[in-house]
């Protein structure tokens, strides 16, 4: 990757994960768990979000890694459907901003009067690149984060119904992750291409 390259993904990355974990504390405050106040991941101040070792390692390895809220699901009346609410934040937040910028690429090409073909084009303007790069990767985020294994938010659903098992699974996260990241890898590339295609398409037909 060129110094253009991983300087974007450090920028979209930075601003999807803090927003992602500050859409966690958020929600799982709302539903009446201290725990993210108390750890002062209750605000939006990226600092507190975003773990400056891993951010780092974007640049070197080109590999990151998030600081991750901590909730308790023992403070929700209604655990299993609250914890679900607080797991879907950030795949929800990650396809917000997914269509947030889907809007703004389209936005901005209609005011350069870009034709619909050229937008795909990523040598043609800086700025169309990085906002069609931060939808995908919004996108592909989202899929990723809805993988059932540990660290990942879905993973609080298994630990719900299966709490010895998952506890076995915990145990070996890295080794899990890294198993279902070589299989299911082509899954999430063309999952994210054909997700975006279609909000893409759908957006593209009320501005085109």
């Amino acid at each position: 990757m060129d110094i253009f390259n991983i300087i974007q993904l450090a920028i979209i990355l930075a601003i999807s994960i803090w927003l992602h974990e500050y859409a966690h504390a958020y929600v799982s405050y709302k539903l009446w768990d201290p725990t993210p106040k108390l750890q002062w991941r209750l605000t939006p101040n990226p600092i507190k979000h975003i773990d400056p070792i891993w951010f780092l390692m974007i640049f070197f390895v080109h590999f990151w890694w998030w600081k991750p809220v901590q909730v308790n699901p023992m403070y929700y009346k209604n655990p299993f459907k609250w914890e679900l609410i607080v797991s879907l934040a950030w795949p929800s937040t990650n396809l917000i901003l997914a269509i947030i910028w889907i809007f703004i690429v389209l936005i901005y090409s209609k005011l350069l009067w870009l034709p619909i073909t050229a937008i795909y084009q990523t040598n043609i303007d800086i700025v169309n690149t990085f906002w069609l790069n931060f939808s995908i990767i919004n996108i592909w985020l989202a899929i990723f984060n809805m993988i059932p294994i540990p660290p990942l938010d879905w993973f609080r659903i298994i630990k719900f119904f299966l709490k010895e098992k998952a506890y076995n699974l915990e145990k070996f996260w890295i080794f899990w992750l890294i198993i279902v990241l070589f299989l299911i890898w082509p899954f999430i590339y063309r999952a994210t291409q054909f997700i975006f295609n279609i909000l893409f398409t759908i957006f593209w037909n009320i501005f085109y």
